[in-house]
């Protein structure tokens, strides 16, 4: 935010100088072919001079000012003064582009002194001289751009002649709102003003049809030279406001499409002196309409700034730009023995290598690296950092000794499992340091974990079904499927002791989900049952008050998943009705939303960490649905060599873009990335399994139910290593699973 707050005043300052240049050369060449209009708009010209003089004026003030900014925010960035700053080579570009807008200042301030005095237009060689000076200036943008760190010309120029069309298109739109046409429509002849207006629009769209161009053809080629992954850009936040960036962009293109179609033909037909009155007084407007256009392509600068300080979509999903194509061989990119990351540094890139990332004795290699991806040899020495997070332990400092060029090495520990965060500092002798931190969650080997299970009873008979864990009151909650029972089973963690609830108007209860307010939800698959009819119920409880409430599901079918969205929502997959329901809470009102696939089979359903619900389809699918519209999407394998086998449930990963399923008769766990758009298939943990539910670890383990053979299975998502915990109760027949804070795995049998 402080690069981009740096920046914006110098993108709109270049732009309104270079705009304004090129427009003064360009428009006005066909009046100049008509004398009796020249000399009609002598004076007007000479007044619409001085105020684009004026806006020039502006515009290198706010390039210097914007430059002060920049060099203060970047040498907070690096932790070192404003000397240290200019001494890199963001500080060599600065100094460059600073001495340029002070030579254009003063060119400038004398072309409008000159032109004042002598109540003259400038020269065209003055508005030349001005022009080459607003483009070497825009030129030194594109030096500290993202192209810049390809250290590719090509990437540099594409970059250049992309902000050049833009720069005249949106420079030459200030041009015409804030200096020309408010002029030219302050001319009390109507035929004059008509005239005028009617040349200069379809000149100017001329110009913007070819800048049109040119953005077309350098935009997407520069955004491949920077990501060629189209999926990833349009996931990260860079895509995100380059779809806006286009989108401002359309509006601009739609306000110049109203100039020249409508303004244009007002002000031929006031020419030619029909119905002058009306169409005279429609052109009066036309001036607050440049302004707004100007206003959107200022906008649409602030964009372009956000983009050009932000991360590219490399560096917002570093692990993706590594994934491989081929399914079975995601598993190798990081293998057991080996931890590989690309940091993202000030000036360049760290690439750290760990071997071989497990609790124990660590090789800790570093390689420095240039923007251009050469070794960096100004770094002379190299210090890690490492901090466990969740004891609190360190940081603890270790000395790296330098291998080669750019590259240093270094051994150390990490004592104890869990989450580290590691910082590395390479120490330049030239320049700023390089700085880069990440945090990595350190893993025991699923071979060295033990696995110790504890029965908490209940009191009575009961048929517990599908837990759920409750951090402010560190109580497991879990409905009672015992017919009739109408009862939900409270376990308080600390003390192992259970205490009954007895729902009102519940059968029995099945799914059960704590909100935020501290009530109770839960689906009572037979409540609402009558007339011959089954719809089921969705419940609400008050632990505080036992106070109860349903609601009849909106349509007969088996009510089988339930989540909430991050606006308080309920939403519940029905099953034979082939629809999911949206229950608010606030109106206590049903939507009901159909599912594109016929007799899908919908079941669990989840809400990821974006408010996103996914649910499997039994029939061999797996869908997303959009909270704020109802859409549903559907996804499955497009391989012939992959498919479905009966999804049952959807675990979205906290921390990722994956969704897990668990293929019930397919006897393995399947991971979607939801951001590429790609499906692996683990390998199976045990073929005589039946994965169900599905939660997490403290390691970020992925534990599932085996539903039919008394076991419990984990996969290490990272290397697809698999293992089982086996549960001492005959006939547990386990379907649900959830984890509390601490990251103890609770199941219900």
């Amino acid at each position: 935010p402080e690069n981009s707050a740096a920046r914006f005043p110098g993108m709109v300052g270049q732009v309104m100088v270079v705009g304004a240049a090129f427009g003064t050369l360009w428009l006005w060449k066909p009046l100049a072919r008509v004398p009796w209009l020249s000399s009609a708009l002598s004076q007007t010209r000479i007044a619409i001079d001085k105020n684009m003089m004026r806006l020039v004026i502006i515009g290198v003030g706010l390039v210097l000012a914007s430059g002060v900014a920049m060099i203060v925010v970047q040498a907070i960035s690096i932790g070192s003064g404003i000397p240290e700053a200019i001494a890199t080579k963001f500080g060599n570009v600065w100094v460059t582009r600073m001495l340029q807008s002070s030579i254009l200042m003063g060119i400038v301030f004398a072309v409008y002194r000159k032109a004042a005095k002598n109540n003259a237009s400038p020269g065209r060689t003055e508005m030349y001289a001005i022009l080459i000076l607003g483009f070497a200036v825009l030129f030194t943008s594109s030096l500290i751009a993202h192209a810049a760190a390809t250290s590719q010309i090509v990437s540099i120029m594409l970059d250049f002649f992309h902000n050049a069309a833009a720069s005249i298109w949106i420079g030459g739109l200030i041009l015409l709102g804030f200096a020309a046409v408010p002029k030219i429509l302050a001319i009390d002849d109507e035929k004059i003003k008509a005239t005028a207006l009617s040349i200069l629009i379809p000149r100017f769209s001329t110009i913007v049809v070819t800048l049109l161009g040119i953005a077309v053809i350098t935009g997407p080629v520069l955004l491949f030279t920077l990501e060629s992954n189209l999926s990833l850009t349009l996931a990260s936040v860079y895509g995100q406001i380059l779809v806006i960036k286009l989108s401002l962009a359309g509006v601009m293109v739609g306000m110049g499409a109203y100039s020249q179609f409508v303004v244009q033909k007002r002000a031929v037909a006031v020419m030619v002196g029909g119905e002058s009155r009306v169409q005279g007084s429609n052109l009066r407007h036309y001036a607050k309409t440049l302004k707004a256009e100007a206003g959107v392509g200022i906008a649409l600068l602030l964009a372009v700034s956000l983009m050009a300080n932000g991360a590219l979509p490399a560096g917002q999903f570093p692990a993706y730009g590594r994934q491989a194509a081929d399914g079975q061989s995601a598993f190798a990119e990081e293998s057991k023995t080996e931890f590989v990351r690309m940091l993202y540094a000030d000036g360049g890139k760290i690439q750290l290598v760990i071997t071989p990332f497990a609790v124990g004795q660590n090789n800790f290699k570093m390689s420095f690296l240039n923007q251009d991806g050469s070794s960096a040899a100004a770094i002379g020495s190299a210090t890690i950092k490492l901090t466990q997070i969740d004891k609190g332990i360190g940081p603890i400092a270790i000395e790296a000794k330098k291998q080669s060029e750019g590259v240093f090495s270094a051994d150390a520990a990490f004592s104890l499992p869990g989450n580290w965060n590691i910082e590395i500092e390479g120490v330049s002798t030239q320049g700023s340091n390089m700085l880069g931190s990440l945090e990595a969650n350190v893993k025991p080997e699923l071979s060295n974990l033990e696995f110790k299970i504890d029965q908490y009873k209940t009191p009575v008979k009961s048929q517990p079904y599908y837990p759920a864990f409750d951090a402010a009151r560190q109580s497991i909650w879990v409905g009672d499927q015992v017919l009739g029972s109408s009862r939900i089973w409270q376990l308080n963690i600390a003390t192992g002791n259970y205490t009954l609830h007895k729902i009102s108007n519940a059968v029995l209860v099945t799914n059960v989900m704590p909100a935020p307010d501290g009530r109770l939800w839960y689906i009572d698959p037979i409540g609402g049952s009558g007339g011959g009819s089954n719809k089921g119920a969705l419940g609400v409880y008050n632990p505080e008050d036992n106070s109860s409430k349903q609601f009849v599901m909106p349509v007969g079918g088996i009510p089988r998943g339930l989540t909430m969205d991050h606006n308080g929502n309920l939403w519940i997959t029905i099953d034979l009705a082939n629809k999911v329901a949206k229950f608010e809470p606030a109106r206590e009102k049903f939507s009901l939303f159909d599912i594109p696939t016929p007799d899908a089979g919908p079941a669990e359903i989840a809400s990821d960490s974006s408010g996103v619900m996914w649910f499997a389809e039994s029939a061999g699918k797996i869908a997303k649905i959009d909270p704020d519209r109802g859409k549903i999407t559907e996804y499955a394998p497009n391989s012939e060599l992959q498919t479905f086998d009966e999804p049952t449930a959807v675990f979205p990963d906290p921390k990722s873009s994956n969704i897990y399923i668990s293929e019930h008769t397919g006897h393995t766990i399947t991971v979607f990335n939801s951001l590429l758009g790609t499906f692996r298939e683990y390998p199976p943990v045990n073929e005589d399994g039946l994965p169900f539910g599905m939660t997490m670890d403290g390691y970020g383990n992925l534990w599932f139910a085996e539903h039919t053979i008394d076991r419990l299975g984990v996969i290490d998502p990272r290397t697809g290593e698999g293992s089982e915990a086996k549960v001492p109760i005959a006939g547990s027949t386990i379907q649900w699973i959830t984890s509390d804070d601490k990251g103890k795995i609770w199941f219900a049998a």
